[in-house]
């Protein structure tokens, strides 16, 4: 351990040095690295998370630039890859920790046993329901965030005991959720988000006990309003209704 550098998280109760120890054997699986993914990453290698496995498929674009962290105008002139970009920007902020990268779209074959909490960042719903469908099926924990506008959303899912996505959004009722896409994206929430994210693997890292699965938090940015609001499991989800 390069006591130095971690020295101000060390110095923090919840985590300490068995913390960073944990930190130090653990291994995240981070889907997408755009707007959130790219505050997820930066975060989890600067804390010292042991290894990180990165999945994208995009290219570095001018739009990215003001909401996604650690990219440059550099990589768009370089027309270089998410992933080939990040990877350089995270290995500069931090060598000590191992970052695997895999330039595909998602598959239901990357949620294996080898990771210890799976983080999605993605921006597509579809893709989402999928992953909290895959996460159920091999009980894995996962966090999921999203955000639109001045609003992000964050939440902890533990397969076997609390709501999941599709409980909170129900597949029928998708075309009534604001997307980026639609309404843009206020940076500052998705920095917001991402952090929340994080902050969370990290909690969960540490202790998973003393995460509560089932809250979604909301954060709205332009209002300074945060809420914490339990989502019921759903007797008729399809995906963990019943079980």
């Amino acid at each position: 351990m390069v006591t130095s550098r971690y020295d101000r998280q060390l110095k923090i109760e919840q985590i300490g040095e068995k913390g960073q120890a944990k930190f130090e054997k653990s291994h995240v699986l981070v889907i997408g690295v755009g707007g959130l993914g790219s505050y997820v990453s930066s975060e989890l290698v600067k804390a010292g998370i042991g290894k990180i496995t990165l999945v994208d498929f995009d290219k570095v674009e001018l739009t990215n630039l003001h909401r996604q962290n650690l990219y440059t105008e550099d990589d768009v002139n370089r027309d270089l890859d998410k992933l080939v970009a990040m990877k350089q920007h995270l290995q500069d902020a931090n060598s000590n920790v191992t970052i695997i990268v895999k330039n595909q779209k998602y598959s239901a074959d990357l949620i294996t046993d080898e990771y210890d909490l799976v983080i999605d960042c993605t921006d597509n719903f579809p893709v989402k329901y999928q992953i909290n469908k895959d996460c159920f099926d091999k009980k894995m924990p996962y966090i999921f965030g999203t955000c639109a506008g001045n609003q992000g959303q964050v939440m902890f899912v533990n397969s076997e005991s609390s709501a999941c996505l599709e409980c909170l959004y129900p597949h029928q009722d998708i075309s009534t959720l604001g997307l980026s896409k639609n309404i843009g994206t206020n940076p500052m929430i998705v920095a917001l988000s991402g952090s929340l994210e994080a902050s969370m693997a990290l909690k969960f890292l540490t202790s998973p006990e003393s995460v509560k699965p089932g809250y979604l938090m909301v954060i709205d940015n332009w209002n300074f309003d945060f809420r914490k609001i339990h989502v019921k499991k759903q007797s008729n989800c399809p995906i963990c209704g019943g079980k």
